[in-house]
Formats: C-alpha cells, sequence, structure tokens
C-alpha cells in the first residue's frame, strides 16, 4: 500500500506560509552616501482543491507588511546635508490560483502555481532633513558666526493609498512527513505587479533568492 499516493481529485490542500527579513544596504561615494534598513514580512494562507490528480484551483489570502529607514549624507562645498526617511506600508491581498504538482519521490512533490492578487496598499511617509554650513576655519569669528544662518531642520508627513495587481508564478517543494502534513518551501518566482492603472506602474520581478524563501505548512483533507 502506498500511503504517499498521488493526489486524487477531490483532495482539499490547506497551506499556511511565511518570510520575514531584514536589510541592510549601503551605497554610495565619500561626499554622498546612502543608507536604506529594511523589515519585511510577508503572511498567506489558502485552500484549494484538486480538479484532476495533478491540477489543483483555489483561493488564498497574503498580508504584506515593511518598514525601511532610508538616510542620504550629502556634503558638497562648505555645506553638509543629512536626510532621514520612514516608510511604512501594508496591503491585503485576495488571490486566484492554478497550480500543477508533480510527485519526485514518495514524499516528495514539485509544484508549480499561478497566482492572481489584488488589494489596496498604504502607505505612510516621514521625511526629516537638515543642513548646516561647515566653519571656515581659516576666517575670523565674525565670519564664521555668519554662517549660522545657512542652518536648517525642515519635516514632513503624509499618506497615501493605491490599487495592487500581482500576477507571479512561484514553484515550491512540498515534502510529506504522513499522510496529511506537509511542509514546504516556496522557492521565489517571477511576478509582474501594478501599482497605478493610470500612469501604467508597472514592474517585472525576477527572484529566487534563498533570503526571499518561504516556509509553510500543508493539511491534506
Amino acid at each position: 500500500l502506498d500511503l504517499f499516493a498521488q493526489f486524487d481529485k477531490g483532495d482539499i490542500i490547506i497551506s499556511a506560509d511565511g518570510n520575514y527579513i531584514k536589510t541592510n544596504i549601503e551605497n554610495g561615494v565619500t561626499t554622498n552616501q546612502d543608507f536604506t534598513k529594511g523589515q519585511y514580512l510577508n503572511l498567506g494562507t489558502s485552500i484549494g482543491t484538486f480538479i484532476t490528480n495533478k491540477l489543483i484551483v483555489g483561493v488564498g489570502l497574503d498580508y504584506n507588511w515593511g518598514k525601511e529607514t532610508r538616510s542620504n549624507f550629502l556634503n558638497f562645498n562648505d555645506f553638509i546635508q543629512e536626510e532621514k526617511m520612514d516608510v511604512k506600508s501594508n496591503v491585503i491581498l485576495p488571490n486566484l490560483y492554478l497550480g500543477y504538482y508533480q510527485r519526485i519521490i514518495d514524499k516528495l512533490y514539485f509544484s508549480t502555481t499561478l497566482r492572481f492578487s489584488y488589494g489596496n496598499v498604504k502607505s505612510e511617509y516621514t521625511t526629516t532633513y537638515s543642513g548646516m554650513s561647515i566653519p571656515d576655519l581659516s576666517s575670523d569669528v565674525s565670519n564664521s558666526s555668519g554662517s549660522s544662518s545657512n542652518t536648517y531642520l525642515r519635516g514632513s508627513g503624509r499618506t497615501s493609498e493605491s490599487d495592487f495587481f500581482g500576477t507571479e508564478v512561484c514553484p515550491e517543494l512540498t515534502y510529506f512527513v504522513s499522510t496529511k502534513l506537509g511542509l514546504c518551501l516556496g522557492l521565489g518566482g517571477v511576478k509582474y505587479s501594478m501599482t497605478d492603472w493610470k500612469t501604467d506602474n508597472s514592474n517585472w520581478t525576477v527572484n529566487f533568492n534563498p533570503n526571499y524563501w518561504k516556509l509553510g505548512i500543508k493539511i491534506k483533507i
């Protein structure tokens, strides 16, 4: 008796997965440096039913949250400017998907999923920037004090909302530790996303970086 046989038509799979990463990016030159620190969380759940012993259709719900701190240091002539921006965003994405499962060995499956998502992205921005003149040590005291008029500190903030449409192809490995419970590993994928219908603000992303792989579980009913 093969306990880990191929899926049968009518089988139901409930899935849950997620990913959390932290990044720290630095670039630029001595007089113009950029720093970005980010935290990103992605959680997802779905339910699907097999329409054949290999094809599955279903619905899902994803939640994406991100927080970035962006800093810039600019030094030109005798002036220094520093800018810091905090960006927070989140989106809930209902989705529809079509998947194909192929068994590699009794317990291990490879699958490819085509997913269509739509939601509303909410973002919050706060910015603070300041600048000051560097005192000229070769000048006298009166001239140095006069440069303080070039010192400033300003800030601003705003919120925004935008529609989001995305479609992606995601490969995945699933290993069943029992007849009902499986462990899955999402391997990244190819994604097309659009955030503004009027201006066609869209992009393609191809990302198989292990940092963005998703871990999860699958329950067979």
